[in-house]
C-alpha cells in the first residue's frame, strides 16, 4: 500500500509542478505584453492604465522589471500633474528652453530677443 500512495503522491507533485510552470509562463507573457504597451513610450491617456496594471501585477508577482515600470509611470504620471496643476501665463510659459549659456529662454522667443547682445558685433 505504501508503493501506491508514494506513486499517487509523486504524480500530484508531477502535476502541481507543471501546472506552476504553466502559470509562470502565464505570468512571464503578461509581464512582455505590459512592457510591450507601456514599457517604451505612454500616452497621457494611457498612463493611469498602465500604471494600475503595473501595480497589480506586481503584488500578485513582484520582480524587479516591474519595479522599474512602476517607478518610471508613476514619475510619468507626476510630471502630468504638474504640468495641469501650473496654469499658463506670460509670466510662467507651458515651455522652456534652455539656452547656450543656461538662461531661460520662452519657446517662441525670437533669437534678437533671447540673445541682444549677438547685435553688437
Amino acid at each position: 500500500m505504501g508503493r501506491i500512495t508514494r506513486w499517487a503522491f509523486l504524480a500530484a507533485l508531477g502535476t502541481t509542478a507543471l501546472a506552476g510552470s504553466a502559470y509562470g509562463a502565464e505570468d512571464d507573457s503578461d509581464l512582455k505584453t505590459l512592457l510591450a504597451e507601456c514599457g517604451v513610450t505612454v500616452d497621457a491617456s494611457d498612463i493611469d492604465s498602465c500604471l494600475e496594471r503595473a501595480r497589480v501585477m506586481g503584488e500578485a508577482d513582484p520582480s524587479p522589471k516591474l519595479q522599474t515600470l512602476t517607478a518610471k509611470l508613476e514619475r510619468q504620471a507626476e510630471q502630468l500633474e504638474e504640468n495641469e496643476a501650473t496654469p499658463v501665463t506670460p509670466d510662467n510659459p507651458a515651455s522652456v528652453i534652455e539656452s547656450g549659456g543656461g538662461t531661460p529662454v520662452t519657446a517662441g522667443v525670437s533669437a534678437a530677443k533671447a540673445a541682444p547682445h549677438a547685435e553688437m558685433h
